[in-house]
C-alpha cells in the first residue's frame, strides 16, 4: 500500500480518527468538515482511500491535505472499511481511537468531552450517543438514553450481545488505543457485517465502560449505502460471519457458558435483517430465497429454545413472530413505505 502523504501537526496526538473512504463524493466534504472543526486540536485524522472507488472523492481528500496539516491520506485495497480501518489503527499513534464513516458527521465537541471523561475513568471504550439523519439533516431515529452511566466486567459483554445500552456500530465509541492493541482486537476483512464481531470482542476483553448521554454522531440513512442492500448473497455473508462470531465465543476460557446468550444474539440480528429484506429487496424470488436460507440456518432451531428467546425483550419476541409470515410481513412492508416509513 502506497501512502500519498502525510503531514501531521504534532508528533504527539491525543487522538487518531480514522475514515475509510468509498464512493461517497457528495458527503465527504462535509464530514471531513466536522472533523476538522474539532475544538480539540491535537488530533490526527487518517484517511484510508479504496483504490477501486469511482467518484471524485480522491480530489476531495487531497484538498484537506492541503488545507490541514494534522490529514494523512493513504491508499488502501479493495478489501471492505474493515480492511481500511485495520490499515488506519496500524498507523495511528494517539492515545485514543475514533472511527467515523465518510459519510457521517461529528460534533466539535466529541473528542474534547471524550478527552475529559476518559482521563476522569478506567474506562478502554466509551459509549456515546448518536442518531440516524437523512439527507437534510433530520434525525429519524435518536439513540442518546443509557439505563447506566458505566459497566464493569463481564457484564459489558452480556449487554453487548443484546445490543443493550452497548450497541453494534463501532462509530459511537471511543477506544482506548493500547486497550485495542494488547487484546490483538481488528475487523474481520469482510465487505460487510464487520461491525458484529469487532464490538464483541471489545466488549469481551473489556474491563470498565462509561456512556454519555449526548448525541455526538450523526449517521447518514442513504439509499446507496451498503447497508441498504440486502440480499440473499449479503445474509450468507452474514451466517458466516455469526459463524465467525460462535468460533470466537467458543474458542475462549468457559465460552460456553455465553452459548444461549449468543443465541439469542444470532436470532436478533436475523430476525431485523428478514425485516429489512422485506423492505428493501425488489424481488420477490429473491426475498423468498433470504427465508429459504434462514430456514436451513440454525435460526430455525434457536427460536424453538424457550431459554433463549427468554432472554431477548418482548419486540424482539414480537419481531421472531412476525418472521414467520415472510408474505404477511412483505404486505405490511409495502403499505408502511407508502407512507414514508422504512427501517434505518
Amino acid at each position: 500500500m502506497k501512502k500519498i502523504i502525510a503531514k501531521f501537526m504534532t508528533n504527539n496526538p491525543i487522538f487518531s480518527i480514522i475514515v475509510p473512504v468509498y464512493n461517497v463524493e457528495p458527503y465527504l466534504e462535509y464530514c471531513l468538515e466536522s472533523i476538522s472543526n474539532q475544538t480539540l486540536q491535537n488530533i490526527e485524522i487518517i484517511l484510508v482511500y479504496d483504490p477501486s472507488t469511482t467518484d471524485e472523492s480522491l480530489k476531495i481528500c487531497k484538498r484537506f491535505l492541503e488545507k490541514y496539516s494534522n490529514f494523512s491520506l493513504h491508499i488502501g485495497k479493495n478489501k471492505g472499511a474493515g480492511a481500511q480501518r485495520n490499515y488506519g489503527l496500524d498507523r495511528a499513534i494517539g492515545k485514543y481511537i475514533c472511527y467515523v464513516d465518510s459519510d457521517d458527521s461529528i460534533e466539535p465537541g466529541l473528542c474534547s468531552d471524550m478527552l475529559i471523561v476518559l482521563e476522569k475513568s478506567e474506562a478502554d471504550f466509551i459509549n456515546f450517543g448518536f442518531d440516524f439523519v437523512n439527507n437534510d439533516g433530520k434525525a429519524i431515529v435518536t439513540k442518546v438514553k443509557f439505563s447506566r452511566d458505566k459497566l464493569q466486567g463481564e457484564d459489558i459483554f452480556r449487554k453487548a450481545m443484546l445490543d443493550d445500552d452497548i450497541f453494534t456500530v463501532v462509530w459511537n465509541k471511543v477506544y482506548r488505543r493500547s486497550f485495542l492493541i494488547e487484546n490483538q482486537i481488528s475487523f474481520p476483512e469482510v465487505k460487510l457485517w464487520e461491525d458484529i464481531l469487532y464490538t464483541r470482542k471489545v466488549a469481551y476483553f473489556s474491563n470498565n465502560t462509561c456512556f454519555v448521554p449526548r448525541v455526538y454522531y450523526h449517521a447518514l440513512v442513504r439509499n446507496a449505502s451498503n447497508s441498504r442492500f440486502i440480499t440473499s448473497g449479503y445474509l450468507l455473508d452474514g451466517l458466516s460471519l455469526l459463524n465467525r462470531e460462535h468460533q470466537f465465543i467458543l474458542a475462549m476460557p468457559n465460552g460456553g457458558k455465553y452459548e444461549n446468550l449468543f443465541r439469542a444474539h444470532f436470532i436478533k440480528h436475523i430476525c431485523f435483517y428478514l425485516i429489512k429484506a422485506a423492505f428493501q429487496v425488489q424481488s420477490r424470488n429473491e426475498y423468498i430465497q433470504c427465508f429459504e436460507l434462514i430456514k436451513k440456518s440454525e435460526y430455525s432451531i434457536y427460536i424453538k429454545e424457550s431459554k433463549v428467546t427468554v432472554l431477548l425483550p418482548y419486540k424482539n419476541r414480537f419481531l421472531i413472530f412476525i418472521c414467520k409470515f415472510p408474505r404477511l410481513l412483505r404486505l405490511f412492508s409495502s403499505i408502511l413505505k407508502r407512507v414514508g416509513i422504512s427501517p434505518y
